[in-house]
């Protein structure tokens, strides 16, 4: 539960400060007529743009996860996902990019000696270039269809009970857990539907299906632990998600 907290606190920061940073300026007049703006793009098909961010599971359920050796792999996992996107809206047409972070929700013992309690954690980082078709519209609801292309990197880090629990508060030059970072390209393809619910803001939700294509074999830290992901993944994708439209 800490770890899910940690994660997703600054998900809410951004939440509540998203009406501020994206009209730009402090001024409440300002603020006003740039809400009127976005508004009536949106209302008159005209450019404008998106700020939007997402919450919601990752899933890999057939990828085989080699933690303790490349001989005992477990299959599937589920992590918990943060996005934050910006999307060009020209008519039914949205292009952008934008950033995921996941981490699992699980924490697997790792090979060693046991009186040093050894543990392997898991996070992923995607940076994506988007393309959306906005295929039904109402004046209140949206359904699209859409792609995305990028590159993953899956971090795999190893830690003892001294790195978790240290013995002092004491900070030590480096870092107190051996980690190793694995590289691919990721494309997929997304199905998605937003309700405008208040002027310039909307909630919808997204389900998306990735491939993953990641090395054939797989890295080595330097205390003897292999990466535990490599060839091709597949991915799915559950989440919510909050936007809000800016004028240009």
């Amino acid at each position: 539960m800490r770890r899910l907290l940690a994660f997703a606190a600054p998900l809410v920061l951004c939440l509540a400060s998203a009406p501020a940073w994206a009209d730009g300026a402090a001024d409440p007049t300002a603020s006003t007529a740039a809400s009127r703006r976005a508004t009536a793009a949106f209302e008159q098909k005209r450019p404008y743009t998106v700020a939007e961010l997402s919450l919601g599971l990752f899933a890999l359920p057939g990828a085989d996860v080699c933690i303790a050796s490349l001989e005992r792999c477990e299959q599937g996992e589920t992590s918990i996902a943060a996005g934050i996107h910006n999307l060009y809206r020209l008519g039914r047409v949205g292009v952008g990019a934008g950033i995921l972070w996941a981490t699992t929700l699980r924490s697997d013992s790792a090979k060693g000696v046991d009186a040093l309690e050894r543990d392997h954690s898991r996070r992923y980082f995607l940076v994506e270039g988007v393309f959306r078709y906005y295929a039904f519209e109402t004046e209140a609801v949206e359904w699209w269809v859409g792609s995305t292309l990028g590159g993953v990197v899956v971090n795999d880090s190893w830690t003892v009970k001294e790195d978790r629990e240290p013995y002092s508060d004491t900070a030590f030059v480096g870092p107190r857990a051996a980690t190793v970072g694995t590289e691919g390209l990721a494309s997929g393809l997304a199905v998605g539907g937003e309700w405008s619910f208040a002027d310039n803001w909307s909630f919808g939700g997204l389900l998306r299906y990735s491939m993953w294509f990641l090395p054939d074999e797989p890295e080595r830290s330097p205390t003897g632990d292999y990466a535990s992901l490599k060839g091709r993944v597949d991915t799915f994708d559950l989440g919510l998600l909050l936007a809000y439209r800016i004028a240009l």
